[in-house]
């Protein structure tokens, strides 16, 4: 979802400085833990007693039976349990629980056209139930986080600015009339997904961004090698850069094809956990991968758009 559209402090408006919160507000996290309450008894009993489990809870967070002095909704052991797990996680944990209640939640139900009297029923007894995910959105929104639910509805992901929106748009539209493109576009968007989830996957981010130019770039650098990869393509590149034009840069100069490899090469160094070795593997941090998968993007939209051609 995008970071644009959302109301801003004055403050925030004046300074043109957009902030966007990483931690959960204690006045966010009493809204959560309602929502939680309240969604919770919209979830499969089953499905429910699922997310200690899921989120590895202490023992101890099992709710209190119930009395007979108990009104009869308290009864309902999925209102105490929805109570108990609102109550027992801590506010650090709080996004964890709403992440695994988004995708517990029963699905969104495409809109149709009520066409007979009992389907008229349902569909006006369905209009009467909260929306938990509409709701959820707004709590989001208003505390600034920078968490959103995902377009289906399951998870949190990362909000993301309107350029990155654009640039995964036209990589991917630009892939799709590349029939030689492979799973490029299949790659890339899973490295967005990976580095835009509430526990981002950097490797995993970083190592789908590699395939994705490998993918966009093979049929280009080395249609005839099976087993190319990115670095094989910058031994290519370097080795007979006659033989490639990029349409970037000065026009008659090798700069632009220049600027290509210096990217590839950027982008296929960057990666420390490629290789195993007898020094313990350095992972990519979340920062290194973000950069990885935006200049991945760049990459794929050249390779695909025809920036990139090999000479007859």
């Amino acid at each position: 979802m995008s970071m644009s559209g959302l109301w801003q402090p004055l403050s925030a408006r004046q300074s043109g400085n957009q902030q966007w919160n990483e931690r959960v507000s204690p006045a966010l996290a009493a809204e959560l833990r309602e929502w939680i309450f309240r969604a919770g008894q919209d979830v499969d009993r089953s499905d429910l007693e699922r997310v200690p489990v899921l989120l590895g809870l202490r023992q101890d967070w099992e709710p209190e039976p119930y009395d007979e002095s108990d009104p009869p909704s308290w009864r309902d052991r999925r209102v105490r349990v929805s109570h108990a797990l609102a109550h027992v996680v801590p506010d650090r944990a709080l996004l964890d629980l709403v992440d695994a209640f988004l995708g517990l939640l029963p699905a969104r139900s495409p809109e149709r056209k009520a066409t007979d009297p009992m389907s008229r029923f349902f569909a006006a007894m369905a209009a009467m139930k909260p929306d938990h995910r509409k709701i959820l959105q707004q709590h989001l929104d208003d505390a600034r986080l920078v968490y959103v639910i995902s377009e289906d509805g399951c998870r949190l992901v990362r909000r993301t600015d309107p350029a990155s929106e654009l640039a995964l748009r036209d990589a991917s539209s630009a892939l799709e009339q590349m029939p030689a493109s492979g799973s490029a576009v299949d790659f890339l968007r899973s490295a967005w997904t990976a580095i835009s989830g509430l526990h981002s996957d950097a490797p995993r981010a970083y190592s789908d961004a590699i395939k994705a130019v490998e993918a966009a770039a093979h049929s280009i650098v080395q249609p005839n090698n099976a087993k190319a990869t990115l670095g094989t393509m910058l031994g290519e590149l370097r080795s007979v850069p006659h033989r490639f034009t990029a349409d970037i840069g000065q026009p008659g100069t090798a700069a632009g094809i220049e600027a290509v490899v210096a990217m590839m090469d950027v982008l296929w160094k960057g990666q420390t956990s490629r290789h195993g070795g007898q020094r313990p593997t350095v992972l990519e941090t979340a920062a290194q991968a973000r950069a990885a998968v935006h200049l991945a993007t760049t990459l794929v939209t050249w390779f695909a758009a025809g920036v990139v051609q090999r000479q007859p």
